[in-house]
């Protein structure tokens, strides 16, 4: 058996995992190249020892486990939900245009020379020049200190607004856009639960696929000890050991392409869960998904095209507070002074109680220039919008006539498989009367390997393909928090 497999895609970046996790089992869709020629002396009597893909080490867990593990603790899922929290504080932020405002300042001055108003002074002066007394000098107030050689001051103030465009028009776009970042945060979230159930699955694909290659070793090795004992005793000529020894070798060269494939996969797996874990065996139940119908339009209710819905009310809100930010501000002021320095008044502490206003007459086409930019995001909000729509319902048809056409390749891949097992089987038992030669022994062994391999990618191909439906449809979060509610506690 001559079996050739494309290893142009094996090393993949993460990014491009959602193509990795198929890469491996399309290699098998190759045609069968012609035998090795090597020397019929290697000795291939043992079976080979392709190390076990599947560490112990590893925790095993099933998909449903892998998916839970992934939105708890995935790094990328984490990274999408603190974008999202960035998106959250705006929404506070949004809200101090209400929030009073509250200062304590305070200072110390030390001052050269000292200021005061001394009248006393000031009528003795003017009388010693034109000669004039006054008529009681106890009317006279004392000096007044204006500015001590040390003073102290200190002010309290808080301050409230009234009204402002700001508090009025800029929270409800805010908390749009908080929810659009939410939304965005979960449809991250759906496309790492998606590649890693692609991976999930694929690893799952590439299981099967090496215990169809063991099959095919120990037929291979069988076929090697058959011709051993047929040219031991003249039956056969060394071509037929050669031919042997060539299709054991591409099976174990099969292998270990195979084993180095899944050992990619699986740390791709570990970094989207977050640790490292192996798949389950295949009898393993899988989650049961829930697919809408057609009717419900379930395109419509993706977190993209949420998203998307909830960006376009964001911008529409900004326009609107572009339009009215001409209105006044209205703020109501306490204020408390403190001054070392009574001066006139006699008195260390004073308080004050204002009401401004404040209205913008002109800020040098700031505001137009926002209105204007506005008003081109939400033209670009709205086109997005109507793309995230169109690009959600032809992922849903996509992915509806792909699961349709996987439906049917299995079907087929699946006969074939039985047929080929039955046509080997039917020429094994020839051989042995005679009436079939080695050739079309090797030519059986390799048709039964090619279809139970194409079978089993197409067993995979269809989960995943189930897979990318019900993410189409944003339901592989949904469908695994319904599978945990079920379970009994």
């Amino acid at each position: 058996m001559s079996i050739r497999i494309a290893a142009g895609s094996v090393r993949r970046p993460l990014s491009l995992v959602l193509l990795a996790a198929l890469s491996p089992l399309g290699a098998l869709a190759q045609a069968p190249s012609a035998p090795a020629q090597s020397a019929p002396q290697a000795p291939t009597a043992q079976p080979s020892a392709v190390a076990s893909p599947a560490p112990g080490t590893l925790r095993t867990v099933t998909l449903q486990e892998a998916l839970s593990l992934a939105a708890k603790q995935g790094p990328d899922v984490a990274a999408a939900r603190a974008q999202s929290a960035v998106a959250a504080a705006g929404v506070r932020r949004a809200w101090t245009a209400w929030q009073p405002e509250l200062t304590l300042s305070g200072q110390f001055v030390h001052s050269s020379a000292a200021a005061e108003l001394d009248l006393g002074s000031f009528v003795q002066l003017v009388g010693g020049v034109f000669a004039l007394q006054p008529v009681n000098p106890g009317i006279i107030p004392p000096p007044v200190v204006i500015s001590a050689e040390n003073s102290r001051y200190a002010t309290a103030q808080i301050s409230q607004p009234l009204f402002t465009p700001a508090g009025v028009f800029l929270i409800g776009p805010a908390k749009a856009g908080a929810e659009a970042a939410e939304l965005g945060a979960l449809e991250a979230r759906e496309q790492v639960l998606l590649a890693v159930a692609r991976t999930y699955l694929g690893l799952q694909g590439i299981m099967q696929m090496m215990d169809a290659a063991r099959e095919a070793e120990q037929v291979a090795l069988q076929r090697e000890a058959d011709a051993r004992a047929q040219l031991g005793v003249g039956m056969t000529v060394e071509a037929s050991l050669l031919r042997a020894q060539a299709e054991t070798a591409q099976a174990r060269v099969q292998l270990a392409q195979l084993s180095g494939q899944y050992a990619q996969l699986l740390a791709m797996l570990g970094a989207l869960v977050g640790e490292p874990v192996q798949p389950a065996p295949l009898e393993t139940p899988g989650p049961q998904w829930v697919i809408p119908s057609d009717d419900q339009s379930p395109w419509e209710d993706t977190f993209a095209v949420r998203s998307a819905s909830k960006a376009v009310q964001a911008n529409e809100g900004k326009v609107t507070y572009d339009r009215f930010s001409w209105l006044p501000s209205l703020a109501a002021i306490a204020r408390g002074n403190y001054n070392s320095n009574a001066g006139f008044t006699g008195k260390n502490t004073t308080y004050e109680l204002v009401v401004a206003a404040s209205v913008p007459l002109y800020d040098r086409g700031q505001r137009y220039a926002n209105l204007h930019e506005d008003e081109a995001r939400l033209a670009q909000a709205r086109a997005q919008y109507e793309s995230a729509r169109a690009r959600g319902r032809a992922n849903w048809v996509a992915a509806k006539a792909n699961l349709e056409a996987a439906q049917a390749a299995l079907a087929q891949a699946e006969a074939q498989s039985q047929l080929a097992a039955r046509v080997q089987q039917q020429i094994a038992a020839a051989f042995k009367a005679g009436v079939a030669t080695s050739l079309e022994m090797s030519d059986a062994d390799t048709r039964r390997f090619l279809a139970a391999s194409a079978a089993a990618q197409a067993r995979a191909t269809l989960e995943i393909r189930r897979v990318e439906l019900v993410a189409a449809a944003g339901r592989i979060a949904s469908s695994l928090e319904q599978a945990e509610q079920s379970q009994p506690r």
